[in-house]
């Protein structure tokens, strides 16, 4: 489904803040794989996401989707095989229209027709309220409201449905909880591995909670210094505590983990 085949990149280079932020990075999903991404401050977990997405051009290496190379489409060109989730909830909607306009936008991706060429039919009004209600939220009552008006984690658990309606190959989740509530934040995992189960979808979700790491998803990918350095599968995924996962990275990496917020998960 996802090949990332030893992509590197580095931003600024030959300046004084050169950084190399994927080196050989390489890393290999099964259909329906639901990976979550952990590493240090600076490990390359978001950039490898970005490279996936085409946010901008890796250097070496190449990505390859459900058997497409990907490597040298644009972003927009891409966005058609994608769901993605970002970290701030005001990122993937638009705040000034309603819930339903923006689900239409979303529903309508990748098509021909206009978005509003021909209006919100009765057929998707009915579709649309029947996945948020899904959500739990109340806002298949609120579908007339402008998304400006919702919380951080309707705005959230919104884009997630947006992202999905599509079912796409990919599903890009870039620490997607991280600026919510734990209520909140708990809530949205949960919805997030619904949809994925539901949907079949193959997913990535970048973390810094070790504990939502090893809860969600079936395998995980341990990054540092631009590399993946551990790839924990199913099997071993099912024993492991966080004490696990700190020692498996000091032993690979040969030093401690440094980021404050992973360490107080």
């Amino acid at each position: 489904m996802l090949d990332i085949n030893h992509i590197a990149k580095t931003f600024n280079p030959g300046t004084i803040t050169e950084k190399k932020a994927l080196v050989d990075a390489d890393l290999h999903l099964q259909d329906g794989d639901f990976v979550t991404v952990i590493g240090g401050n600076g490990a390359g977990k978001s950039t490898m996401l970005n490279a996936v997405a085409g946010v901008f051009p890796v250097d070496r290496g190449n990505i390859v989707i459900d058997g497409e190379d990907v490597t040298d489409l644009s972003e927009h060109r891409r966005a058609r095989l994608l769901g993605r989730v970002f970290q701030d909830p005001m990122t993937g909607t638009a705040a000034a229209m309603t819930i339903e306009e923006n689900m239409a936008l979303a529903n309508r991706r990748g098509k021909h027709r206009s978005p509003f060429r021909w209006g919100i039919t009765q057929k998707e009004r009915s579709m649309f309220r029947d996945e948020l209600a899904r959500l739990g939220l109340g806002l298949e009552n609120r579908m007339q409201a402008k998304v400006g008006l919702l919380s951080g984690g309707q705005r959230q658990a919104l884009t997630l449905l947006m992202a999905t309606l599509q079912k796409p190959q990919l599903l890009l989740l870039d620490e997607h909880t991280a600026a919510l509530d734990p209520k909140t934040a708990a809530k949205v995992l949960h919805l997030t591995r619904e949809l994925i189960q539901d949907h079949h979808l193959t997913a990535m979700m970048v973390t810094h909670n070790m504990k939502d790491a090893l809860q969600y998803g079936n395998r995980i990918i341990m990054m540092h210094e631009g590399r993946v350095i551990v790839d924990v599968e199913p099997e071993m995924k099912a024993s492991l505590r966080v004490e696990n996962l700190l020692e498996m990275f000091e032993h690979t990496s040969g030093g401690k983990l440094d980021n404050d917020r992973m360490l107080l998960s």
